[in-house]
């Protein structure tokens, strides 16, 4: 588990450490730098520049010499440090020993489409940053994993495996769903099916929700059989296309996944999302300790992305409430409701 993260002359970052938990909530208007702490750790985990990025010299925070990315992580409840520098015209210079699983999810995920490609690597392990190797990863379920069995919390439908548990997870987010799936070896492609239509005759929510659902039942449950040390998923808005409801059921999975071991670093907008995380707090679901918030801030008066981000981060308690409330923290609601009365 990552238990600090520390940027300087990073992008949008001065000089920030975050002290992380099991559950990490970013927030933050647009272009706040939210994004920025996912594609640090990623760079620390991958040891190479990040495609979509371009090259590491626009990384630099305005002009600097170089940046620096250091984390702490506790492995074998031993604490271990992994570090990357760079200065312009040198090279990625540094340490990396991520342990475990590391998932990315991308915001950019491919959604409805009437075929998936099969991934021909075996190693790959994950279902992919756009969620491509959806069908090639639940069908490794069926037969790699078929003897993995989900930890209590997550579980919604006694004595049903995995593969049943997304599907009755996929019903709790949307009621009277269906779910199937099938592959082609022959030519490497597979078929999602929602209620024996093809994806796009049943919206957007479900294929952008499915790979976050797999995820985190499937990874999970690989931690709790011990086929894995540590797990760290990185999702950019999971609740994208979800109704309200559905928002604040991914919001308790979130909390349900981090109670049961998984490390989640989540960057979201939907304060439905939130409120479910705060109201699986409240019913004691997860620790309020294990949950931290981060609310970011810049200038808006300077254009210039010279000014640095600043972090904010209430603390959540055993009820479920924050001990402040920063201005643009998820008070949209609030604040278009007081000028309606």
């Amino acid at each position: 588990m990552i238990s600090k993260l520390s940027l300087n002359n990073f992008k949008a970052f001065e000089d920030e450490v975050f002290d992380l938990g099991r559950l990490n909530i970013l927030s933050g208007l647009n272009s706040s730098g939210k994004s920025s702490v996912i594609q640090a750790i990623r760079l620390l985990q991958e040891k190479k520049p990040l495609p979509e990025l371009g090259p590491l010299v626009q990384y630099i925070r305005s002009d600097m010499k170089g940046f620096r990315l250091e984390c702490e992580q506790i492995v074998a409840n031993e604490n271990d440090v992994v570090a990357f520098s760079y200065e312009r015209g040198g090279k990625l210079e540094g340490k990396s020993a991520f342990s475990g699983i590391v998932s990315y999810i991308s915001a950019d995920r491919l959604g409805p489409r009437t075929s998936l490609p099969l991934s021909i690597d075996k190693d790959i392990a994950t279902v992919g940053i756009r969620g491509e190797y959806i069908v090639d990863f639940l069908t490794r379920l069926d037969n790699d994993w078929d003897d993995l069995t989900i930890p209590g919390p997550l579980i919604v439908k006694e004595g049903n495996g995995v593969n049943a548990n997304i599907r009755e997870w996929l019903r709790f987010i949307s009621p009277g769903i269906n779910f199937e799936y099938k592959s082609d070896n022959n030519t490497d492609l597979g078929q999602t099916v929602f209620n024996k239509h093809r994806p796009v005759h049943v919206g957007f929510g479900l294929s952008y929700t499915l790979p976050v659902i797999a995820s985190i039942l499937i990874h999970a449950s690989q931690l709790a059989a011990k086929k894995t040390e540590s797990v760290l998923l990185l999702l950019e808005n999971p609740e994208a296309h979800l109704h309200p409801s559905g928002q604040t059921k991914i919001g308790e999975m979130l909390a349900l996944a981090a109670a049961c071991g998984v490390q989640i670093v989540v960057e979201t907008h939907s304060d439905h999302l939130m409120n479910g995380i705060r109201i699986a707090i409240k019913d004691k679901k997860i620790d309020h300790a294990d949950v931290k918030a981060f609310f970011f801030k810049k200038d808006s008066t300077d254009d210039s992305n010279e000014e640095p981000v600043t972090v904010e981060s209430p603390d959540i308690d055993e009820h479920g409430m924050l001990d402040f409330w920063p201005e643009g923290f998820f008070d949209e609601t609030e604040k278009n409701l007081m000028r309606l009365i």
